[in-house]
């Protein structure tokens, strides 16, 4: 009795630390395609990628929130960096998933007008008044 519990903890213990090799490998992600970024130089950003993933220079750039990671391939290693390039900060936000809060700010308005019509009307009168008072002046 006891032999045969060992033999059979023992055929549980091989198939256990073999599952790994005999289960199916997932097939290989697909290579994303790069297009490059209008109005920027050499940057180009995989627009079917979950995130925003961008190629410049030779490296592999990739956003999250606040962050910015930098590696030599699509897949990584991933090291953290302080700053994107310089180039980066000429990226329109809709090349982001997630836009950082320096690409925000280039929003326009109609007709390439700095700010929304809304919002061009307190401009012209001086800013100081919030959207809901303008129409008390209208």
């Amino acid at each position: 009795m006891r032999r045969t519990a060992l033999l059979f903890l023992a055929i549980i213990l091989g198939l256990l630390l073999m599952a790994p090799a005999l289960m199916a490998q997932p097939p290989a992600a697909p290579a994303p395609q790069w297009l490059p970024v209008p109005q920027v130089p050499g940057v180009q950003y995989a627009p079917e990628l979950s995130g925003d993933f961008f190629r410049y220079g030779g490296q592999y750039y990739h956003s999250q929130g606040d962050r910015w990671y930098q590696g030599p391939g699509a897949n990584g290693p991933w090291k953290s960096i302080k700053t994107p390039p310089a180039a980066f900060y000429n990226i329109g936000p809709t090349y982001f998933k997630n836009p950082p809060g320096w690409a925000k700010g280039k929003k326009t308005g109609w007709g390439g007008a700095p700010a929304p019509p809304g919002q061009m009307k307190k401009m012209e009168r001086g800013g100081s008044l919030p959207p809901g008072q303008m129409k008390k002046l209208d």
